[in-house]
C-alpha cells in the first residue's frame, strides 16, 4: 500500500519546480527591460502561483506540509539551475535569450511533471490536478515558446 508520505514526498518535488518557475519569471521580469513581456511574466507567476497552491491543498489533505521558497533548496538542481540561468541571461537584457532561458526552464517543468503523471503510487484525483497542470504549463511553454521565436 502507498504511504500518504510518498505522495506528499512526490507532489513537494513538484511544488519545489513550481518555486523555481516562480523565482525564474520574477528574475526574469526585475531585469527585463521590454515592457511587453512584463505582462507575460506577471501572468506566468500568477498561474504558477496557482498551480502551486492547488498543490499544497492536496499536500494538507494528506497531512503533509508544503515546502516552502526556504526548506527545500536540493531537490532536483537540473530544473533549479535552469532558472537560475535566467540570472544570466537577463544580465545582457536581450529579449531572446531572456526568452531562451524562461523556455528552457518551461520544459524542465513539463519534463517533470510528465514523469510524475506516469507514477504509479500516486491517486486518480491527484493525476487528474496533474494532468491539469501539466496541459496549462504546456500552453504557457508554447506561448513562451512563440515569443522567443518572434525574437530570435
Amino acid at each position: 500500500m502507498i504511504k500518504n508520505d510518498d505522495i506528499v514526498d512526490s507532489l513537494n518535488e513538484l511544488v519545489e519546480i513550481l518555486n523555481d518557475r516562480i523565482r525564474g519569471y520574477e528574475t526574469a521580469l526585475e531585469d527585463n527591460k521590454d515592457p511587453q513581456l512584463d505582462q507575460t511574466f506577471r501572468q506566468m507567476i500568477i498561474q504558477t502561483q496557482k498551480l502551486r497552491s492547488e498543490l499544497a491543498e492536496h499536500i494538507v489533505r494528506l497531512d503533509g506540509t508544503a515546502v516552502t521558497d526556504a526548506t527545500h533548496t536540493d531537490f532536483s538542481s537540473k530544473i533549479h539551475r535552469a532558472w537560475i540561468n535566467i540570472k544570466a541571461a537577463v544580465t545582457g537584457k536581450d529579449r531572446a535569450a531572456i526568452l531562451s532561458s524562461c523556455e528552457f526552464g518551461d520544459n524542465a517543468a513539463v519534463e517533470a511533471y510528465e514523469d510524475a503523471v506516469k507514477e504509479d503510487k500516486l491517486p486518480a484525483y491527484v493525476k487528474d490536478t496533474l494532468r491539469t497542470q501539466l496541459d496549462e504549463l504546456r500552453q504557457a511553454r508554447n506561448q513562451i515558446k512563440s515569443l522567443h521565436e518572434a525574437a530570435s
